[in-house]
């Protein structure tokens, strides 16, 4: 899972945050579409560690650019039936989605970009038990960082791999 969040941290970083553009690209351009096993990786929270037995991540993602230069892009992952369990055998269910998108406009020279990290860990009785909750905003002007807001509500991280 991780690995589809750092491909599309790139892609913000590459294109929203540095003003860079990965080519011409047509803004009717077609999404592109993706799948993911996500078995193995953990969820790393304040008092206990989620490995993920079994499921998959679907991605989509979308670039764009206007006649007059602008740029925009998103993409989202969601979780397909993925299961976890903590260190003692409890089997959980993991729902959410990670988000991330941005717009450049080469006529004021600013870019912005906003990411949403947000999943929950569910126990066998429906609640939430642990959660992935962040959410950050970055604007830039002629490549300079004019306001980053960060918010960290959760209790747990994404999966580093």
């Amino acid at each position: 899972m991780r690995r589809a969040i750092q491909a599309a941290v790139a892609v913000a970083s590459g294109v929203a945050v540095l003003g860079l553009s990965a080519g011409p690209v047509s803004a009717s351009q077609p999404a592109f579409h993706g799948q993911e096993d996500v078995a193995g990786d953990t969820f790393v929270c304040e008092s206990e560690t989620y490995t993920i037995t079994s499921g998959s991540i679907r991605f989509t993602g979308h670039e764009g650019e206007s006649e007059s230069g602008n740029t925009n892009f998103t993409f989202t992952l969601t979780p397909q039936k993925v299961v976890a369990e903590d260190s003692e055998g409890n089997v959980y269910k993991i729902a959410g989605a990670f988000w991330v998108g941005g717009t450049t406009n080469a006529q004021a020279g600013s870019e912005q970009s906003t990411l949403t990290d947000k999943f929950q860990i569910i126990d066998q009785g429906g609640g939430t038990v642990d959660s992935v909750n962040v959410t950050s905003h970055v604007n830039a002007v002629d490549g300079e960082v004019t306001n980053i807001k960060d918010f960290d509500f959760g209790t747990c991280a994404s999966p580093e791999e």
